[in-house]
């Protein structure tokens, strides 16, 4: 693949192999400056960063959305009958997210500063919390994780050895190990009670599916996580004197839900710049001359432009590049039918509203409730956000959360999130969070021996898009992840046809793995 380079752009960090930067740049000269109209399908992270680089460049940049907001699956929402936040799903921001806070540095969040310095709250202390046994962070660096995932000695040797081997892996291990479960491969190694704790961490962590999830993914996201050697400093705030996020710190959000902190504020930067946006346009269809594209319709609106970037969720791009075989054939684009093979991934996320504030012991805690059959995470909004930020009516303590694996069935109805009604859901979820002892251990700890149990619980929402049904769980925009079955087609930004171009973190980036910083990565590369 060549060395690491970094390529100085406007803003970056991009960092690149072989010069593999910039698909777009590279056009730039004759060919490039007669293309002055830009045309990005999607409006999400990636389709957001790459309006924000090329606006900046002085072309002419227009964005078509699908929904009638922007965000993807980062947005947030607000509940019209009591104004409660919800949101897609709950996500933090690591050490390695180097595009995404440079990117972040660059759109004003107010006068006083940029997204970076006013909207990022400090680091969250994530923990392991079984349902038999007392919660544990990493309090105490690599020493923590037999603790943390209740290994003994010999078990941690095996799962350190295992861990060592994807970080120094050459290219045919990788290969390998692209296609083999992560899960799987930790299990010959661990007794069932450390193997569960540990796989626990796969969907709150790694964002994906411990039952899909590869070897390659899961040991790469850690390797970055404990390895990485950026520094992000942060200034002093109200919470706090300067501070610095370094090699495995913990992962930040947002102060504020992140379509009010992060989107609304980027769409008013672009839109200043001279972006332009539409809204509940949904991508229908390319034509394809052999060269280029010829035309791109929106339902039978024909849309303008000199290049066209898809920054959509790649089963929509699938379904769209079906419909002009010429073009699905093509280098790249063939990619996506087998990239979408295994299907979306089953990320349902909710909210627990209660009417008096829960207190924790540590600042900022996130929770994985390590024996949950869904593989619930959940963390109290509150903790972060600024005292401003309304929790909605009545609403003390929010605390927002995920399922992350759909296939195991649930403690009560025995079923699977996929075949679960809505309310067979919020009933599994509030039996798996109630069991959980050492939350309820923490909880106690902070509210004067009040366990969670005696909190009233006002409502448990689930974020609307999700159409529950016995024939199988859907969502209006389905979420691809990494899985042993697609690795092999990820798809680069370039693609054989002179005027298009992809982004997303679907496609070949440095993070390698379906995240905050692969969208952004994607976006300026494209």
């Amino acid at each position: 693949m060549g060395t690491v380079k970094y390529e100085r752009s406007l803003f970056a960090p991009v960092y690149c192999r072989g010069g593999a930067c910039s698909a777009l740049g590279r056009l730039r000269g004759s060919e490039f400056d007669r293309m002055k109209s830009i045309v990005i399908f999607g409006a999400g992270i990636a389709g957001l960063s790459a309006a924000h680089e090329l606006v900046q460049l002085g072309y002419t940049v227009s964005v078509y959305e699908a929904t009638d907001q922007p965000g993807g699956f980062f947005r947030s929402a607000r509940l019209s009958q009591d104004n409660m936040p919800t949101e897609y799903s709950w996500h933090g921001m690591g050490p390695w997210y180097h595009n995404a806070f440079d990117l972040m540095r660059h759109i004003p969040f107010s006068n006083e500063g940029s997204i970076y310095d006013l909207a990022l709250s400090r680091p969250i202390d994530f923990g392991i919390f079984p349902d038999n046994d007392k919660a544990e962070f990493y309090d105490e660096s690599l020493k923590s994780i037999p603790k943390m995932f209740r290994m003994n000695k010999f078990e941690f040797v095996k799962w350190s050895y295992l861990m060592l081997k994807t970080w120094t892996s050459n290219n045919r291990s990788r290969v390998k190990y692209d296609k083999f479960n992560a899960a799987e491969a930790w299990k010959p190694l661990l007794k069932n009670r450390a193997y569960k704790t540990w796989r626990s961490c796969f969907g709150p962590w790694i964002g994906s599916d411990w039952s899909k999830v590869s070897l390659h993914t899961a040991g790469n996201f850690f390797k970055k996580q404990l390895t990485t050697k950026a520094l992000h400093r942060h200034k002093a705030a109200g919470d706090g004197p300067a501070w610095t996020q370094g090699t495995g710190a913990g992962w930040l959000l947002f102060k504020g839900p992140s379509s009010e902190y992060w989107f609304s504020p980027w769409v008013k930067y672009l839109e200043e710049k001279g972006v332009n946006f539409y809204w509940e346009k949904s991508l229908t269809k390319l034509e394809f001359n052999g060269e280029r594209i010829t035309a791109v319709y929106c339902s039978e609106e024909e849309i303008q432009g000199d290049i066209y970037i898809l920054a959509i969720n790649p089963f929509l791009a699938a379904d769209i590049l079906s419909k002009t075989p010429a073009l699905e054939k093509q280098e790249e684009l063939k990619f996506f039918k087998p990239l979408t093979q295994d299907g979306p991934h089953i990320q349902v996320s909710f909210r627990l509203a209660f009417s008096e504030e829960i207190r924790f012991p540590r600042k900022r805690t996130a929770i994985v409730v390590s024996d949950s059959e869904f593989n619930l995470t959940l963390f109290a909004e509150e903790q972060v956000w600024d005292k401003s930020v309304d929790l909605g009516q009545n609403i003390k303590s929010l605390w927002t959360g995920t399922s992350c694996i759909s296939s195991v069935p649930g403690r009560i109805y025995h079923k699977p999130v996929n075949t679960c009604s809505k309310e067979e859901f919020i009933e599994e979820v509030e039996a798996q969070i109630l069991s959980c002892g050492a939350l309820d251990e923490i909880v106690k700890e902070a509210n004067k021996g009040k366990g969670l149990k005696e909190f009233k619980i006002l409502k448990v929402e689930v974020w609307h898009e999700w159409e529950f049904s016995s024939e199988g769980i859907k969502s209006l925009q389905p979420k691809w992840v990494n899985s042993t079955h697609t690795e092999a087609y990820l798809p680069s930004q370039k693609t054989p046809v002179s005027n298009l171009f992809l982004a997303g973190a679907h496609t070949k980036t440095q993070a390698q793995v379906w995240s905050i910083e692969g969208a952004v990565e994607s976006g300026r590369r494209a």
